[in-house]
């Protein structure tokens, strides 16, 4: 079973803390306890030292009996202290009494020093018990050791409720995502302080699940908008052939029939593959395969093949687009991002009107233009045109499917551009889509003899 956050951190934390502090503590004991024999054999050796030399003089018997004497006696305060002299092994000199038998006796806790006379026949011995230093180092050690679990279960514990209160507002907000389903997307986490690290991550999540109540209410939006689009010509499609087949018709009269259904279903195709494209879009979020797309030849093109479409409507088309306009992207979708605006120009402009297709470097950037000289656009529609399905009130009958501007302005976003749309001063209305300027790879413009060009 997986612990969690908060008893793994402890375990972490109690892992390296124990081996450290039980170091920690044995270095403490080694450390005290030999500085304290240390400072003992230190003293021992430098009286030791002391009483040879003196028996290298020539002081008499007297001042080294009260030299010992007073070695001796320096224990008073504390351990006594064992002195004795001998001369090629035999006992000359001991204070106090007895203390050559103590000195040989073998204690464990008693610390002797040597040193030798400059007379190489006389030794000096001097003896402390060390008990009270190794006592003191004992204690140390019962502390140490009592004291280190106990330090660490105490760090144990504030570990605990410093984590708990940590991370408790994780948990709450464990506890409210687990409430929050597709019907309450709109809840959010409460963020006690969003300047820590754990405030930061419910700002995110607040902020992810803002943009998922926007992706889920657009889905919605768009299945309704869908099914509504599809349901319209799916009605008609099949009151038509009710109507064919309520009675028997003359083969000219099915003919008709049959127009119409083809008809129908023809812009259900072409709504389907809208939708399709759309979706792909907004799925790939970028262009795919780029390459260096010439502009002029965009426009040019794209123009020969509206002509048919632009002469059927009695309008004009003006090219104004210089060479050398270069912009980095899917060429195919670029086609289609202009081929829809233009198509879009095309049914608002009416009879007799005029289309003019435009382009200009500007910023770092090519700005593609097509302007009308349809109605133009109300401005409480303006901020709608890009939508999904959206209509206007002047939208002719049979304008679409309603979703062109919608991938045209995907096919910018994915591009890194933007699009925008705006009326013009004289009546109409233009579109002006703004892409990365490419460096050109192809050869230059091709000239059409149909249109002028600046």
């Amino acid at each position: 079973m997986k612990r969690s956050i908060r008893v793994r951190l402890i375990v972490w934390v109690l892992t390296l803390l124990v081996p450290m502090s039980a170091a920690a503590g044995w270095l403490l004991i080694q450390v005290f306890g030999n500085r304290l024999l240390h400072e003992i054999d230190v003293t021992l050796h430098e009286e030791a030292e002391t009483v040879g030399e003196l028996l290298a003089t020539p002081a008499g018997p007297n001042a080294v009996a009260d030299l010992l004497a007073r070695i001796a006696a320096e224990g008073g305060q504390g351990p006594i202290k064992y002195v004795a002299v001998t001369r090629d092994g035999r006992l000359i000199l001991e204070a106090p009494e007895g203390a050559a038998a103590v000195l040989r006796s073998g204690d464990r806790a008693l610390r002797i020093a040597h040193a030798n006379s400059p007379d190489p026949s006389i030794a000096v011995s001097i003896g402390e018990s060390a008990a009270a230093a190794l006592h003191a180092k004992q204690r140390l050690a019962a502390l140490l050791t009592a004291g280190i679990p106990l330090v660490l279960l105490l760090c144990g514990g504030g570990l605990w409720l410093v984590t708990g209160r940590a991370l408790r507002p994780l948990e709450q907000a464990s506890l409210r995502l687990h409430d929050i389903s597709a019907e309450t997307l709109s809840a959010r986490i409460p963020v006690d302080n969003p300047d820590d690290e754990v405030g930061r991550l419910v700002t995110v999540l607040n902020r992810m699940l803002e943009r998922l109540e926007h992706a889920v209410l657009e889905l919605r939006r768009f299945t309704a908008d869908a099914a509504h689009e599809l349901r319209t010509p799916l009605t008609v499609l099949r009151t038509g052939l009710e109507v064919a087949l309520t009675r028997e018709r003359s083969a000219a009269e099915y003919r008709a029939a049959l127009a119409e259904a083809l008809e129908g279903t023809d812009r259900m195709r072409r709504l389907a593959e809208d939708l399709l494209t759309l979706a792909r879009l907004e799925a790939a979020g970028a262009p795919g395969t780029t390459e260096s797309v010439d502009v002029r030849e965009v426009l040019y093109e794209l123009a020969d093949a509206s002509r048919e479409l632009v002469e059927q409507g009695s309008l004009t088309m003006t090219l104004h687009v210089p060479s050398g306009l270069y912009v980095s992207g899917n060429a195919a979708d670029l086609y289609r991002l202009v081929n829809n605006l233009i198509d879009n120009a095309v049914r608002y402009s009416g009879d007799n009107g005029q289309i003019v297709l435009a382009a200009r470097r500007r910023d770092g950037c090519v700005e593609i233009s097509v302007s009308d000289t349809g109605p133009g656009i109300e401005p409480g529609e303006l901020s709608h045109v890009f939508d999904r399905f959206y209509r206007g009130k002047s939208a002719p009958a049979g304008s679409g499917t309603g979703v062109g501007l919608s991938i045209a302005q995907e096919i910018a976003h994915t591009h890194g551009g933007q699009i925008t749309a705006a009326n013009r001063d004289g009546g109409g209305c233009v579109f002006t889509v703004s892409l990365r300027v490419a460096t050109a790879t192809t050869e230059g413009d091709r000239e059409r003899h149909r249109y002028t060009a600046e």
